[in-house]
């Protein structure tokens, strides 16, 4: 069996999961190839039997280039494939969107799963009430896992078809899809407007000496080659670029302090409800007591150096 897990990750939790379950597979099959989605190619996955494609949840469902990576898949048909995501509070409508993504695209999902994770780029409280995951239980499930989806491969294959999981379908009414359509011309990025109060102050940017947006943005949505520059077109509001921005030159203090207004609204007693009944399931492990959760102070506002946010190293307070 060969197998690869494919994997968007900008802040490490995704990779920690996906580094974890590649070593599952590889226990019990001798190999799994560990692989970033940005560079993989959807045209190139007809050698694998078993393919993971993992991210994490940005404003309920998957990011838009995982979105455009699962459009783009080719010549996939038949495949087995799992897929796994981290978030913070609201996971629900996640596998509803992507597994029957995949499999218009021809691919047999067998597995899905999900983990809590703290929230570091979006605006969010601090500490955020999932504070503390993925921790070494979290890793040790995706391991087991790992193992688990090589089985169920080798096994359906041999025709155990009970082992091939329903499509999921949301418990909730899922809230409108804050994406923009594929085809839209205007495709700008998701709702509340980021790309929109993203300043670019080209005096303080130091290209070509410094490409760190160019590079790490997901969505190859900056383009600092260009006259005018193009700034967050498309976008899907992760924030990695004015984060990773050494000078201050790509700045989102407009949408943070935006964001900041919401205060309570950003974590509310809904949200609350829905980790205390994950909890009681024995799908959540509460690392954080409720009373800590920092609601007057913003993870982006507990850091001012530049840049805020350091690859490999994370949060630079």
């Amino acid at each position: 069996m060969k197998s690869i897990v494919i994997y968007f990750s900008q802040t490490g939790n995704t990779q920690k999961v996906a580094e974890r379950i590649r070593n599952g597979i590889r226990e019990l099959t001798g190999n799994c190839e560990l692989a970033p989605l940005k560079s993989t190619d959807p045209h190139q996955l007809c050698e694998y039997d078993l393919i993971g494609l993992g991210c994490p949840v940005f404003d309920y469902e998957e990011p838009l280039n995982v979105r455009r990576f699962i459009n783009s898949l080719r010549l996939a048909g038949g495949k087995h494939a799992f897929v796994f995501s981290t978030h913070g509070c609201l996971p629900e409508y996640f596998f509803p969107s992507v597994v029957p993504r995949l499999q218009r695209r021809g691919l047999l999902v067998i597995g899905t799963r999900d983990w809590y994770s703290k929230v570091y780029l979006a605006p969010m409280p601090d500490p955020y009430p999932t504070e503390g995951h993925p921790d070494l239980i979290d890793l040790m499930e995706a391991e087991a896992f790992g193992r688990e989806m090589a089985e169920h491969s080798a096994r359906i294959s041999l025709g155990e078809a009970a082992l091939i999981p329903s499509t999921p379908i949301s418990p909730l009414e899922p809230p409108p899809s804050p994406h923009v359509e594929e085809d839209d011309p205007m495709l700008e990025g998701l709702q509340w407007g980021y790309a929109s109060m993203l300043q670019f102050h080209r005096d303080l940017c130091s290209y070509p000496e410094c490409r760190l947006c160019m590079e790490q943005c997901p969505m190859d949505g900056i383009d600092l080659t260009a006259d005018p520059p193009v700034i967050a077109k498309p976008c899907i509001r992760c924030t990695f670029c004015a984060k990773l921005c050494p000078t201050g030159a790509l700045d989102d203090r407009k949408w943070v302090n935006h964001v900041a207004s919401m205060g309570h609204e950003l974590i509310d007693n809904d949200l609350l409800a829905m980790l205390d009944r994950a909890e009681r399931d024995g799908r959540f492990r509460r690392l954080l007591p409720v009373d800590k959760i920092g609601y007057d102070t913003l993870i982006c506002q507990t850091y001012c150096k530049r840049p805020q946010w350091v690859i490999g190293k994370g949060l630079n307070r």
